[in-house]
């Protein structure tokens, strides 16, 4: 059996490179300079020198090794010492985040098939995406709003990695939440916006969904499952090893919410480490409750004292209202508060905002300061631990709340979360399983 750590070092070796020399690439799509130790760069194929590309290829392979998705005996079998340049195509954009020494801290890539031009997302014989060469396209019959995206605003979100070489470093998950942040503001400016309309791949949901929630992203996701690839195939035990799904983001499910999350995470990162460490955390506490618009709900099978629109609306916006007449009723355990500029929130209490705007305030050595705003479309969910550290949560504009406990938050939650699933039965049929493993 091939060590994989061995193989992983010959590719490093392969991967030896300055990334800092790319920073003045002239046709980079963005670049940005050291912010406490991590500098960006967002660049195509084309833009970059042949020496640079075989080193990300290098350092790709050399990773996926380490995490044990790629097959050692293959790469060995192979002799392979980076990925395979054919899998690369001229407009497929690489997001790197470099270290002081102009390493490697985290990578990812955009990317899409050739020859999409003409098709729809929907279109049955379009090229297909590398993620549904894994997963089949069946998941897809579960999605709406989709089919008639030109296919050439869709891309797919792939390895996304960080330096699995020294995990315990703060500037590892600083590039990690870096390069994310950058990609996905740049993805919504007005220059690129109109290229950018779905973004699709697969994930580990237990790890990336987590994340991309943290994000206020909503991503229409399913049943997680193995996939078995063709003896050989490099990425085998990636699929056989974890249990991964395909996901589907619309750009225009992002809204204020989400653009007011990314500024909290800007102010985070452009804090010292300790701070930094300590607004993450907090930020934690103001989640997202908003759900893909692509993703058609199931219907609910069990009796609920909640109401049915509170549970499928895929808009936070419909369950609140929802929820308020519900409240006001006294159908449901939660209460109806009308707060106005200055009141506070209960800090003991979820909250989720119906109507207004709310700021939380945290402690600074000189003074108090702003932490998160929250608005429609975000809930702010207490953990006991670290509820001390938020100094304030008060009502910024005349406000309309709802507050529960976290017990009948969580209860409520389970069941509108089980409606955005579907089983992998009906997902993943044989007849997908063996196209997958026969492509």
């Amino acid at each position: 059996m091939a060590d994989a750590k061995q193989l992983a070092a010959r590719a490093f070796k392969a991967a030896e490179y300055d990334f800092s020399r790319l920073m003045d690439v002239p046709q980079a799509l963005m670049h940005r300079e050291d912010r406490h130790g991590v500098r960006l760069l967002i660049a195509p194929t084309f833009a970059l020198p042949d020496a640079a590309l075989d080193a990300i290829l290098s350092w790709r392979l050399g990773q996926y090794l380490l995490t044990r998705f790629y097959d050692a005996d293959v790469v060995a079998d192979q002799g392979l010492v980076r990925e395979d340049a054919a899998t690369v195509h001229a407009a497929d954009v690489h997001g790197l985040a470099i270290d002081p020494d102009g390493g490697l801290l985290t990578y990812l890539t955009l990317k899409q098939p050739e020859e999409l031009e003409g098709f729809r997302y929907g279109s049955a014989d379009r090229p297909a995406f590398p993620c549904e060469e894994v997963h089949g396209r069946g998941w897809q019959e579960s999605i709406t709003d989709a089919g008639d995206v030109p296919a050439e605003q869709c891309w797919e979100l792939a390895r996304f990695v960080t330096d699995q070489r020294r995990p315990e470093d703060p500037i590892i998950h600083r590039g990690a939440l870096e390069i994310a942040l950058v990609a996905a503001r740049l993805a919504c400016r007005p220059a690129f916006a109109s290229r950018v309309r779905l973004v699709t791949g697969d994930l580990d949901p237990d790890i990336a969904l987590r994340n991309l929630r943290y994000f206020f992203i909503p991503v229409a996701t399913f049943a997680p499952h193995h996939v078995t690839l063709p003896n050989g195939h490099p990425l085998r035990p990636r699929y056989a090893e974890h249990r991964t799904s395909p996901f589907i983001a619309n750009a225009g499910d992002l809204d204020w919410a989400t653009f007011v999350r990314w500024a909290d995470i800007d102010l985070a990162l452009n804090s010292g480490e300790e701070e930094t460490y300590l607004r993450f955390l907090l930020l934690r506490q103001f989640v997202s409750v908003k759900e893909s618009s692509l993703k058609r709900p199931n219907e609910p099978r069990d009796e609920s004292r909640y109401p049915v629109e509170a549970l499928t609306s895929s808009s936070s916006l419909g369950a609140s209202n929802a929820l308020w007449r519900s409240a006001t009723a006294g159908a449901i355990p939660w209460q109806a508060l009308t707060l106005g500029p200055g009141e506070p929130l209960p800090r003991d209490r979820v909250s989720w905002i119906v109507e207004g705007f709310a700021q939380a305030l945290t402690y600074r050595p000189e003074g108090l300061a702003h932490l998160a705003g929250i608005g429609p479309e975000v809930c702010f969910v207490p953990h006991e631990s670290i509820a001390g550290s938020i100094a304030s949560l008060d009502a910024a504009t005349p406000l309309r709340a709802l507050t529960t406990t976290r017990e009948d938050f969580e209860s409520f939650w389970r069941q509108r979360q089980a409606l955005f699933e579907t089983s992998s039965e009906k997902l993943y049929g044989m007849t997908e399983i063996v196209r997958a493993a026969e492509a």
